[in-house]
């Protein structure tokens, strides 16, 4: 579990910088954070895109829901469920991914199937 010192680490980062720390991370954790409530996950319309948020750490997750989406709760997801069942199951309906999102809202928006890449390979594109 993060400390808050790694929340204010992680906001000090680029986008970038996150997004690799992340794709390191997962697979080093085995499982990534999103948020979730009764109804399922939170998803985030970006003008015409509609995108799963992904955190590396559940205190990452936690902070970003403080703002503004207090109702949610972290939800852990193995790294092989994540890259067999979720992703595949996002591509097929046309979701994206928003990787490591900020406090501020700025994070990579990836498409499924190439972060599932990612995350195998450890290689970013």
């Amino acid at each position: 579990m993060s400390t808050p010192s790694s929340v204010e680490e992680n906001s000090r980062l680029t986008t970038k910088q996150r997004y690799q720390q992340f794709i390191e991370q997962a697979r080093k954790t085995q499982q990534v954070w999103t948020l979730s409530d009764e109804q399922g996950c939170l998803i985030i319309e970006t003008g015409d895109e509609k995108v799963l948020l992904l955190w590396s750490e559940q205190a990452l997750a936690e902070h970003w829901a403080s703002k503004d989406h207090s109702s949610f709760n972290a939800l852990a997801i193995s790294l092989s469920d994540l890259t067999e069942k979720w992703l595949p199951g996002m591509a097929n309906d046309g979701f994206d991914v928003a990787v490591a999102p900020s406090f501020a809202g700025e994070g990579t928006i990836v498409a499924p199937l190439d972060l599932a890449d990612e995350l195998s390979s450890g290689k970013i594109k």
